[in-house]
């Protein structure tokens, strides 16, 4: 399988929400400059020849669409140079969904733009966080643009929902006002960044435990919600001895190349921040890649907690993903107690739930994950 370089762009670090667990750092006016965007491209197409991998490019925020100029520009300078490129380049765009209109949705659509929509799902869920900077709820903004998705059957779309402390208790009223306007993938993204209390864990057990229902429910309706924590959960386990096994692997400075506002290269999207991180840098548009600090932090990623060396979960689990180390202990490689208890948490409900439809040789599950007819799945 060809690998990929993805090359994220930061727009702007402005943002028509106020979103209270956001990542991404202040909002304030200021935007990529086009000279900028256009020295990203050029050194990501570099290091793509380099490695001989393909190319994709994704727009991120603050909220890109607000430079919805800028991001169309950048498209087709990538398409002007795609010729340099082993295969042709895919986009992709991470929204709140607040500036999308028909006719952006039309020439993001024909350009099979991948669109990751940020919904925290139902009202009450989503509009606990996602609020404008008048403190009001976002929620039927958003709504608005899941319904235009909805009516482009064709486009590449998925939705993104946070699930934080203050949230957790409505998880399970969220993911089914997702499955009921919205019949494509559901990612759900825990807040991390945040501090989880064990009453909080608690609260997550349980609604993960509804969750897991929610989903059994819909396979035995053969209308399956497309969680796809849970199913990146299932695949690691059919695959888990295969050589090429389906499931998520962090790539951070290696195959991914997020760049900030101002030009600055980071390992990973989720980690540009504010942009001034000194310590995840590893470069600038004007200096090119600095490739003794990509191959420090290509070291240093992983994982050196040492129980997980001993856990019978630990090539299952997001232990080794940085950005999601770096968000719950401040290291790139190190594992936080609630991350170990959240992913145990995740595996031995997706075991659950597989271990149940497999039984009941469930037709959409088995079509799913073995692409098999009832009667012919093999362990």
């Amino acid at each position: 399988m060809l690998r990929v370089l993805t090359c994220t762009l930061c727009l702007t670090h402005d943002c028509t929400l106020r979103c209270n667990y956001c990542y991404a750092g202040r909002k304030y006016r200021h935007a990529m400059r086009h000279e900028t965007a256009r020295r990203a491209i050029d050194i990501c197409i570099d290091e793509a020849e380099r490695l001989r991998q393909g190319m994709d490019l994704s727009f991120f925020g603050g909220e890109p669409l607000m430079e919805w100029e800028l991001l169309q520009w950048c498209y087709e300078y990538l398409e002007s140079q795609a010729h340099r490129l082993i295969v042709r380049p895919r986009y992709g765009i991470t929204t709140n969904g607040t500036l999308l209109t028909p006719k952006r949705l039309e020439w993001l659509a024909e350009r099979d733009f991948l669109i990751g929509i940020s919904v925290d799902g139902s009202p009450a869920m989503h509009n606990t966080n996602r609020c404008y900077a008048d403190g009001s709820g976002s929620h039927s903004s958003v709504a608005r643009a899941v319904a235009l998705i909805n009516e482009h059957p064709t486009v590449r779309s998925k939705a993104i929902c946070v699930v934080s402390p203050n949230t957790v208790h409505l998880l399970a009223e969220g993911v089914q006002w997702l499955s009921s306007h919205f019949r494509r993938e559901i990612g759900l993204n825990i807040d991390y960044w945040s501090n989880w209390t064990d009453e909080q864990f608690e609260i997550l057990c349980k609604q993960y435990a509804r969750v897991a229902e929610l989903v059994l429910d819909s396979y035995r309706m053969d209308t399956p919600i497309r969680l796809s924590n849970l199913e990146h959960k299932i695949l690691s386990h059919i695959h888990a001895h295969a050589d090429n096994k389906d499931c998520v692997k962090c790539s951070i400075g290696e195959r991914e190349i997020g760049v900030s506002v101002d030009g600055n290269f980071f390992p990973c999207s989720r980690l540009i921040g504010i942009g001034d991180e000194p310590e995840l840098n590893f470069g600038n548009v004007h200096d090119g890649i600095n490739r003794a600090r990509q191959n420090y932090i290509i070291a240093t990623r992983g994982n050196t907690t040492p129980e997980c060396k001993l856990c019978e979960f630990r090539s299952r689990c997001l232990n080794s993903c940085g950005c999601t180390n770096h968000a719950a202990s401040g290291y790139i490689n190190r594992v936080s107690p609630f991350l170990c208890c959240s992913e145990k948490l995740f595996i031995e409900t997706a075991d659950t739930l597989a271990e149940t439809l497999y039984a009941e040789q469930n037709p959409a599950f088995l079509k799913l994950f073995y692409q098999k007819s009832p009667g012919r799945a093999e362990n």
